[in-house]
């Protein structure tokens, strides 16, 4: 399934088991694969790196616990409590909301 990045946006966040998480605010991107690596419920203009870091962990899911996005985006394992301070370490920058790119977005196992 091809969808643009902005769709993302405002999309409610679920568990499997119907705990809600959030709306999507931010989407990030490792900019050197091109794939998305992290979903933010909470906007990422921190004032400093630590206020990024509590972001990262307590308002975010990683992309790789995403089982499917179609009406709602919908995650496996509970995302915030396998985040790892170096997943952490290893976000990139958020792309803007206003960003048209297009993105494949694959169905997770």
């Amino acid at each position: 399934m091809v969808m643009n990045l902005s769709e993302l946006y405002g999309m409610d966040i679920y568990t499997e088991d119907a705990r809600y998480l959030g709306k999507v605010n931010d989407v990030i991107i490792n900019i050197e694969t091109g794939k998305i690596v992290r979903l933010t419920t909470e906007p990422l203009r921190a004032v400093n790196k630590d206020m990024a870091k509590k972001i990262l962990k307590e308002h975010s899911v990683l992309y790789k616990y995403v089982k499917s996005v179609g009406d709602i985006v919908l995650v496996g394992k509970t995302p915030r409590e396998a985040v790892t301070s170096r997943e952490v370490e290893e976000t990139t920058v958020p792309l803007s909301s206003r960003s048209r790119a297009r993105v494949g977005l694959l169905g997770r196992r």
